[in-house]
C-alpha cells in the first residue's frame, strides 16, 4: 500500500457509503476495494448513485456488477437446492454471515455483495446426516476433521466444507459459532432469526442484531482481527448496513461478552465501523480506552505491514491477564495436558500468520 491507505481507505468507505467525489484518486480506491473484496459493493454504490465517472471505469465497474449478479443468482439458487434437501430431512438450517445477507437481498442488488462461499450452520447432532443429504445430491467432503473434533468438546464438530464441480461456491457446513463459550450453544441463533423461503428450500436468518454479533465473532475472535490489528472492510459495511436498517442496541450488544479482553476486541470493531462508515453516536458512546487505542493501531499499522508482529506481540501482552479466555474456540480445554499445550502452542503461532484475502 502507499502511504496514503488510510486516506484511500476513507475515500472508499464514503463511495460504499453512496458519497462518491468528484475527484479521487480511483487507482488507488479500485485497487484498494479489489484488496478488500468490496469492489462489487463499490460498484453497487456507484450504480445506486449514478455519478460522473470516467468512461473506463464505469464499464469497469458495470461489469463487475453484472457478473457478480449472475454468480450471486446460481448461489442463491444453490442454497435454495441445499435447503430443500436439508429440510427433506427434518432440519432447518441457519444461514450465516454474507449467506444471510444473500437470502435477503431484493432483486435490484443482488450483486452488490461478494461472497466466497455458503456458510450454513445446523445443529450438532444434525452434522452427520446433513453432511449426507448434502452428498446425495452430489456433493463432496474437501475438508472434515470427523464428529469430535471440536477441542475439548466431544459434542460438536468442527466446520465441514463441500464441493461440486458445478457450482461457484462451497459450502461450509458448521454447528456452532467459534468464538467465547457463551456464544457456543447455537440455539440462541434458532431463537433470534426468522425463517425465509428462498428456491424451494426454508432456511432461518439471523435478526439483524444477530448477525452483527456474528460478524463480530468471527473477524475478531475467530480470525484473530483483534490481536494482528486486521480490519475486513467487507465485514464492516455489513454491520454498518444492517445497522442502519434496524435499531441497534448496542449497550446490550456490548454486555454480551464479559469486560476485558472480549469486550475490547468487540467495542474496537464497532469504533472502526464507526469511524469508517458512520454508525450512530450511540454506538460508541461509553466505548473503553483500549479499543480507542486499537483503533489508532489500526490506522497506524495500514499500509506498514512491517508493524504487524510487534503490535500483535504488545497487543497479547496487555491482555494477558484474561489469557483464559483468549481461545477462539469458547475456552474449552482437551482432557490432555499435552494436547493442550500443542493446542494453545500452535494458535499463539497463528496470530502471526500471514495476511489472508481481503484483510487490511
Amino acid at each position: 500500500m502507499t502511504g496514503n491507505s488510510w486516506r484511500d481507505l476513507v475515500t472508499l468507505a464514503s463511495c460504499l457509503n453512496g458519497h462518491i467525489p468528484k475527484e479521487a484518486n480511483w487507482d488507488g480506491i479500485v485497487a484498494l476495494a479489489n484488496r478488500s473484496l468490496t469492489i462489487t459493493s463499490l460498484a453497487g454504490a456507484v450504480k445506486e448513485a449514478n455519478p460522473h465517472l470516467p468512461e473506463d471505469l464505469s464499464n469497469y465497474l458495470s461489469m463487475i456488477y453484472r457478473r457478480n449478479t449472475d454468480r450471486n443468482c446460481r448461489l442463491k439458487a444453490q442454497l435454495g437446492e441445499a435447503a430443500a434437501s436439508l429440510n427433506e430431512i427434518g432440519i432447518e438450517p441457519i444461514v450465516l454471515k454474507g449467506t444471510a445477507i444473500l437470502a435477503s437481498a431484493v432483486p435490484e442488488a443482488l450483486g452488490a455483495r461478494l461472497l466466497t462461499d455458503l456458510d450454513i450452520l445446523v445443529r450438532p447432532q444434525d452434522m452427520r446426516e446433513a453432511s449426507n443429504a448434502l452428498c446425495r445430491q452430489g456433493y463432496e467432503v474437501a475438508l472434515s476433521s470427523g464428529e469430535g473434533s471440536w477441542p475439548g468438546n466431544a459434542e460438536y464438530h468442527l466446520p465441514v466444507v463441500l464441493i461440486r464441480p458445478t457450482d461457484v461456491g462451497s459450502i461450509d457446513l458448521q454447528c456452532r459459532p467459534k468464538g467465547p463459550a457463551s456464544f457456543g450453544d447455537a440455539e440462541w441463533l434458532c431463537g433470534d432469526s426468522c425463517v425465509v423461503d428462498i428456491g424451494g428450500g426454508r432456511v432461518r436468518v439471523p435478526t439483524a442484531f444477530a448477525q452483527i454479533i456474528l460478524f463480530i465473532l468471527h473477524d475478531q475472535f475467530q480470525d484473530g482481527d483483534y490481536w494482528r490489528g486486521l480490519l475486513d472492510l467487507r465485514h464492516l459495511l455489513d454491520i454498518a448496513t444492517l445497522a442502519r436498517a434496524s435499531s441497534v442496541d448496542w449497550n446490550g450488544l456490548r454486555a454480551l461478552f464479559a469486560s476485558g479482553y472480549e469486550r475490547n476486541a468487540v467495542e474496537t470493531q464497532i469504533v472502526t465501523a464507526a469511524a469508517l462508515l458512520g454508525l450512530d453516536r450511540t454506538a460508541i458512546r461509553g466505548v473503553g480506552s483500549t479499543a480507542r487505542i486499537q483503533f489508532a493501531r489500526r490506522r497506524l499499522q495500514l499500509g506498514c505491514d512491517y508493524l504487524r508482529a510487534p503490535l500483535t506481540l504488545l497487543t497479547l501482552i496487555s491482555e494477558v491477564a484474561h489469557y483464559r479466555s483468549w481461545d477462539r474456540f469458547g475456552g474449552e480445554p482437551y482432557p490432555s495436558k499435552r494436547r493442550e499445550l500443542v493446542r494453545k502452542a500452535r494458535e499463539l503461532r497463528r496470530n502471526f500468520r500471514a495476511k489472508p484475502p481481503g484483510k487490511l
